[in-house]
């Protein structure tokens, strides 16, 4: 695997943590919590929604990108004829993300939701049909959505596949915002990006020859994508169709972006050699699964432990970079342990 797309997984898994580790409120039918109502102090709210708004920019391109990964991957193995029947694939893929998703929603995400009183609201039959059914804020939702895109990937995503293919499945992605169900809509939305990574890995060399001969292009990069942010932020109450215009094209020059980043920093050799890096990128799987339940554990604790902290301006900052720290190195840590005892299900999370 190309040093560029190592780089890219690292960093493309902090930055779900990090946008993980913001929020104070997630409310849903289904369950939720509330701890922003609680933000009392002018400072404090402002620091809360900066904090958000980092959020909302990482929202904007940092799932799309780990959609046009897994697409760049499957343009390899489709190179190589590594799924040769529908069976193989789903056989394959259901064990790699169907199983993981039914099984740690059972044993992990809802207990963990419950001690944290994410339930509270609700009855115990929704919120199982909310996490299932991915109505309830549920994380794993990546993991189901993946595996229906890698269906429809079999039957359209060739060696040789045509424009057209492209044009259909953004008519599906703009469709998709019209879908009640997110069990039908979040495949269809974020099948567009998958293909967008498989048609990208098609063209990876040239494209990295581009940056290297182009010394700015990076940086002129940064600044479109920077002001779009900007003008996007000024115009999302205003001009909503224009807002999703931008957010659109964000989504793609944000996952250009950081790739970009990813290639340059490939090209710097002691780039990807600290054990830090190579622990994150084995386990990045784990992480994704474990990390973000972890917040609705500490977000009760703080409150339970100092109900005033929490909303200060100081509060704010420190427990988000705590969120950050916690959730990154405990589910490192968990995955790492959990591969090391469950050797027989190691699969689960790799």
């Amino acid at each position: 695997m190309k040093k560029e797309y190592d780089i890219l997984k690292v960093i493309a898994i902090l930055m779900v943590v990090l946008s993980h580790s913001t929020y104070y409120v997630i409310s849903t039918k289904y369950g939720g919590v509330d701890y922003q109502q609680y933000i009392n102090q002018n400072l404090s709210l402002v620091l809360y929604k900066v904090f958000d708004k980092v959020r909302e920019v990482l929202y904007y391109f940092h799932m799309p990108l780990f959609m046009a990964l897994s697409g760049a991957f499957y343009y390899l193995q489709v190179q190589r004829d590594k799924w040769s029947t529908l069976k193989l694939i789903v056989q394959n893929k259901a064990k790699r993300l169907l199983f993981p998703f039914i099984i740690f929603t059972i044993l992990y995400s809802i207990p963990i939701k419950y001690i944290s009183n994410y339930f509270d609201s609700t009855d115990p039959f929704k919120a199982f049909v909310g996490q299932f059914f991915l109505i309830g804020n549920s994380h794993l939702w990546y993991l189901y959505a993946l595996f229906i895109i890698f269906i429809f990937a079999f039957y359209t995503l060739k060696k040789e596949t045509k424009l057209a293919t492209y044009v259909v499945f953004y008519v599906l992605h703009i469709l998709s915002y019209k879908i009640e169900l997110p069990l039908f809509k979040v495949p269809l939305q974020f099948l567009f990006y998958f293909s967008l990574g498989f048609l990208f890995e098609s063209n990876r060399e040239k494209y990295n020859q581009f940056i290297n001969k182009k010394k700015n292009y990076v940086l002129l990069l940064s600044t479109v994508f920077a002001l779009m942010v900007l003008l996007n932020l000024y115009v999302k109450f205003t001009q909503v169709l224009f807002s999703k215009v931008l957010v659109e094209l964000m989504a793609v020059l944000g996952s250009l972006l950081t790739y970009s980043i990813a290639y340059q920093l490939s090209q710097k050799k002691s780039v990807g050699d600290a054990s830090i890096f190579k622990m994150i990128l084995i386990n990045g799987l784990g992480i994704y699964i474990f990390s973000d339940p972890l917040n609705y554990l500490i977000l009760k604790l703080s409150y339970s432990l100092n109900s005033y902290f929490m909303f200060t301006p100081l509060g704010i900052v420190v427990l988000v970079v705590l969120r950050f720290f916690l959730t990154l190195f405990i589910s490192l840590i968990g995955t790492i342990i959990f591969k090391k005892y469950f050797k027989k299900y190691k699969w689960l999370v790799n």
